[in-house]
C-alpha cells in the first residue's frame, strides 16, 4: 500500500473500517475504494453525473446470467445494454476484453447489423511488464472469448494487440460506441484514448470504465477529469463509468 492509499485509508477511518483491516485485510482496499469513489460522487467532487441515454419505458435489455468479474459490475453492464439498445450502432469498438463479458452485452443488445470489435493482448503477452504491473492479475486470469461462447455467440471479431501497437486507421470514423478498459495507468488511457478518438463517427459515445477509483486508479481518474475540464466528460451516477459524446472527443486536441 503506498502513501495515497494509506491516506485514503485513514479518511475512511471507523471501528467497522479497523475490524475489517483485522478480519480480512485483503478487502480492505476494495472496501476503501468503493467508500471513497461513493464519497466523491456524493460530495459532488470529479465529472459532472449524467446519463448518456433514456430508453422507452417499453425498452427491454439482456445481460447473461453469468458474471465473472473483470471489473464490471451489474450497474456497469446495465447502462452498456441500454445504450447499445437505444443508440442501435452500426459499429462498436471495445478496447479490454477479458472473458468477453461486456462483448456479450453488446452482442446481447446490439441490432443484427452491427459489428462488435474487442481488442485485448495475445494470450503469449508477459503480464509483468511495469507498465501493466495495475493490470496484470487480470491480464493474467483471463479466458478471452468464454462468455460469448457460452451463450452461442461468435459473430464478432477478436483482436488480438497490444493497444500501443494498434493501427486504428483501418476504422477510421466508423465506431458508433466505444469502449476502453484495457490497461487503467495513463500512458496506456492517453494512447487508447486518442486512438479510440480516431476511430469513432461523430455521432457516437465514448466511454471508459473504471473511473473514480482510488490507488492504482486514482491517475486514470485525475485523466479523465482533466480532460472534463476541456470539453463535456461525464460521469454514470453510481457506476464505474465515464462517457463523453466522440464528436467533443474528436474535436478535442489530445
Amino acid at each position: 500500500m503506498n502513501v495515497g492509499e494509506l491516506f485514503d485509508s485513514f479518511s475512511c477511518l471507523s471501528l467497522r473500517t479497523l475490524a475489517l483491516a483485522v478480519r480480512n485485510p485483503s478487502k480492505l482496499r476494495t472496501y476503501v475504494s468503493f467508500c471513497l469513489k461513493r464519497y466523491d460522487e456524493l460530495a459532488g467532487k470529479g465529472l459532472p453525473p449524467a446519463g448518456p441515454v433514456r430508453p422507452a419505458t417499453n425498452e427491454t435489455i439482456c445481460l447473461p446470467a453469468a458474471h465473472t468479474g473483470g471489473g464490471m459490475s451489474f450497474s456497469d453492464l446495465t447502462i452498456l445494454a441500454r445504450v447499445t439498445k437505444v443508440k442501435r450502432p452500426r459499429a462498436i469498438f471495445e478496447m479490454g476484453s477479458y472473458d468477453g463479458l461486456t462483448t456479450a452485452v453488446f452482442l446481447l443488445n446490439a441490432p443484427p447489423c452491427c459489428h462488435i470489435y474487442s481488442l485485448d493482448l495475445p494470450p503469449a503477452s508477459p503480464s509483468d511488464e511495469a507498465d501493466l504491473r495495475s493490470d496484470a492479475e487480470l491480464v493474467a486470469s483471463r479466458s478471452l472469448g468464454s462468455i460469448p461462447k457460452a451463450i452461442g455467440r461468435d459473430n464478432y471479431t477478436q483482436l488480438l494487440c497490444d493497444t500501443m501497437k494498434f493501427d486504428p486507421s483501418p476504422y477510421a470514423n466508423s465506431i458508433d460506441l466505444g469502449l476502453i478498459d484495457a490497461a487503467h495507468d495513463v500512458v496506456h488511457a492517453r494512447n487508447d484514448t486518442i486512438k479510440m478518438a480516431a476511430m469513432m463517427s461523430d455521432e457516437g459515445l465514448v466511454f471508459w470504465h473504471d473511473y473514480g477509483g482510488k490507488g492504482s486508479l486514482r491517475p486514470l481518474a485525475e485523466y479523465l477529469e482533466a480532460l472534463g475540464r476541456r470539453f463535456p466528460v461525464y460521469r454514470v451516477p453510481e457506476t464505474a463509468l465515464a462517457w463523453t459524446k466522440a464528436k467533443d472527443l474528436k474535436r478535442a486536441s489530445l
